[in-house]
């Protein structure tokens, strides 16, 4: 690989031990984890088809990915710092999401000459007690700058929905609790679907002082082909077309 002549900020990592912590695999980690090829075969039976289109292979999911594990993946490349992005806490709800701030702040970046620069944590802000979940992530890491909470839903049925609410950054209850990050300085990170640019743009319309970081380029979706039960199928059939020199 071709050596970069200056360091770099990783705005967007991922930390999980699904042996050692809340993870929606860790039940499944913690009994069959000698055995990963029929661990996979059973996650790939108990997990919808959506799901596992959009993780591909399993392995990630189930493995741990921590401080050695990225040093190792940077090879040679210098990373001045990292920024850790939630990573689907499975205690998901009210205070619970704070557990993950804790552990991030105990992982040791250091050891691999990795500094942890900040922590975007999630919060739903449709809870009642949004402002004191924030609270009490900051009180578990000075690190803490912000939070992100998924609205990633596709009319689709077949592409996975990370949001059980459609819309979700349109809701009056979580728009009345996005008011609160500008309050306390705090930044969002918004991760929907390329159908959804259009309520992302309205949500930082709406709250112009509120740094907002659209995710994953809003995952363009059907870009590299059908995905779900029709979406770029229309798309896929076109390009076909065209391929085969039927040009009428």
């Amino acid at each position: 690989m071709k050596q970069l002549d200056f360091s770099i900020i990783d705005p967007h990592i991922h930390q999980w031990a699904p042996y050692h912590t809340p993870h929606s695999a860790t039940l499944l980690v913690k009994t069959l984890g000698k055995y990963p090829l029929l661990m996979d075969k059973i996650l790939r039976i108990v997990k919808p088809k959506a799901l596992l289109d959009t993780l591909g292979h399993t392995q990630h999911v189930l493995s741990s990915y921590l401080p050695i594990h990225y040093h190792q993946d940077l090879d040679e490349i210098q990373v001045k710092s990292v920024v850790h992005v939630e990573a689907d806490w499975h205690h998901h709800k009210g205070f619970g999401v704070v557990e993950e701030t804790r552990w991030l702040s105990q992982l040791d970046f250091s050891k691999y000459d990795l500094k942890l620069a900040a922590i975007v944590a999630t919060a739903d802000p449709s809870h009642r007690k949004f402002v004191d979940i924030l609270k009490a992530h900051r009180d578990a890491s000075p690190l803490f700058r912000g939070i992100r909470k998924m609205s990633s839903w596709h009319e689709d049925d077949g592409i996975y929905r990370w949001s059980k609410t459609p819309h979700l950054y349109q809701s009056k209850k979580f728009l009345k609790g996005f008011e609160q990050l500008a309050k306390m300085n705090l930044s969002f990170d918004a991760w929907g679907y390329s159908t959804q640019l259009n309520e992302i743009t309205a949500l930082a319309k709406q709250f112009p002082e509120t740094r907002i970081v659209v995710d994953h380029l809003a995952t363009p979706v059907s870009l590299f082909g059908a995905v779900g039960k029709k979406t770029g199928k229309t798309l896929r059939n076109v390009m076909q077309y065209f391929s085969n020199g039927k040009t009428t």
